[in-house]
């Protein structure tokens, strides 16, 4: 009787513990937490992330600039990491007052080069690398390895004359690995759309194909409207090298292609504007009456969490605290090809050189999430609030992506390229709830 009670109390426990120890949101399956724990963490990144966008314009000071290195989050020891040259000045920094009552989040690591090394050394790497005509190569800043990191995406392409040229710099030379592990990604059922359908919800991370240039197939960033509602066109974003400028303009017409799908006969719309250098975006307007604009992220593969909703700062203390700005912070894609996968800023400003001659993309996001070719264009987002876990603040589109590393267009890039450049597009907002 003993024995059955006892496997009583412990079956009881077991299921218990299997509640509390689900992983379905995402962010549990990136900090390997349970699901119970994510707001939590959250918010201690929330608060890490703000005491960072506090901390870095001081740093930026004159009296600082040659005296520290960057910050990173570590979310894992729950501090600000503080990369620290000079450590004279640490007492002067935390006695600050709009510093000292965040002291017990600080911590101060030891290296070698200030932030004011490192983008001297970065200026000129790239300078470099524009004079050698590098190609198929990524270049930012890494704070964690307080470093210049240089990832070549091709091993079949000769750079010694840069390598050679950047040896004393001492950069970090990354190569990509083409048998890296892939995240686990789960194929449910096959979805197809076809002409009937009376209205389609289009989600961000859904897909686009283009049939020009023999077929291309991207993926959707996100719905954008106009604020002054003087004009009723919607728009979506996707990566500007989905559009092929060699062909007739008819010819690059977008059609809808859902998740896990080969069907591409739902139409969407002709291009409305590509970036042209510098920049890789394009914006798609939406001619069908029938889709559907959403401010939705697509997650289907999960049983919970499936749509996730844009706020852009809406719910925040201001519209400021929605943009991505802390390195090593969360952040997470969804495409077509691979669906949603969530990992770690890397860098910012980062710029990356195509295969193609000339072709230079500047103000990247650099990222470690996993993707493949088709998610160019996806949502990139990250989780807004501890209270909601289904709010994401929107950030981008993907540009590129290769073994462990993937770069992404900034939303405010995009938004501020089409503000200033493009009449019509002076009042242009990203879609989201309430708007």
């Amino acid at each position: 009787m003993r024995v059955i009670y006892f496997l009583i109390i412990l079956l009881i426990s077991l299921q218990t513990y299997s509640i509390y120890a689900q992983q379905n949101h995402p962010l549990a399956k990136l900090w390997g937490i349970n699901d119970a724990e994510v707001p939590e963490w959250l918010d201690a990144e929330n608060h890490l992330k703000k005491i960072d966008r506090i901390l870095r314009p001081i740093l930026a000071e004159d009296n600082l600039f040659s005296s520290f290195g960057g910050t990173f989050i570590d979310i894992f020891q729950n501090w600000l990491v503080v990369n620290t040259v000079d450590y004279s000045k640490v007492e002067e920094l935390l006695a600050l007052p709009e510093i000292s009552p965040y002291n017990e989040s600080l911590h101060f690591e030891n290296v070698t080069d200030s932030i004011e090394q490192l983008k001297s050394s970065f200026r000129n790497i790239t300078l470099l690398a524009d004079s050698k005509g590098v190609r198929g190569a990524l270049i930012y800043i890494n704070m964690e390895l307080n470093n210049i990191v240089i990832y070549f995406f091709e091993t079949n392409i000769n750079h010694t004359e840069f390598i050679n040229a950047v040896e004393p710099f001492n950069p970090e030379i990354i190569y990509a690995n083409t048998q890296s592990a892939s995240q686990n990604i789960i194929r449910p059922r096959r979805r197809d759309v076809n002409s009937r359908d009376l209205v389609v919800n289009v989600f961000g991370g859904d897909g686009v194909y283009n049939e020009a240039g023999g077929g291309v197939m991207c993926s959707i960033g996100c719905w954008l409207k106009h604020q002054q509602h003087l004009r009723n066109d919607f728009y979506i974003t996707t990566a500007g090298h989905c559009y092929d400028n060699g062909e007739i303009p008819d010819e690059n017409y977008f059609y809808y292609t859902p998740w896990n799908s080969d069907s591409h006969v739902l139409p969407i719309g002709s291009i409305e504007f590509q970036s042209n250098g510098f920049y890789d975006f394009a914006i798609i307007r939406v001619e069908n009456e029938d889709l559907n604009p959403q401010f939705v992220i697509r997650n289907d593969d999960a049983d919970q969490y499936r749509e996730l909703i844009i706020i852009n700062g809406t719910i925040n203390d201001t519209i400021n605290d929605a943009i991505i700005s802390s390195h090593y912070a969360h952040i997470c894609k969804s495409g077509v090809i691979t669906h949603l996968t969530c990992g770690y800023v890397l860098g910012f400003d980062g710029v990356f050189y195509g295969i193609e001659k000339n072709y230079i993309v500047f103000e990247l996001i650099v990222t470690d999430l996993y993707g493949l070719l088709g998610d160019a264009g996806g949502s990139v987002f990250s989780f807004a609030s501890p209270d909601n876990l289904l709010a994401v603040d929107v950030h981008g589109t993907v540009v590129t992506v290769g073994p462990g590393i993937c770069a992404v267009q900034s939303l405010d890039t995009i938004l501020d390229f089409m503000r200033d450049r493009i009449g019509i597009f002076q009042d242009l907002i990203v879609y989201v709830e309430g708007s």
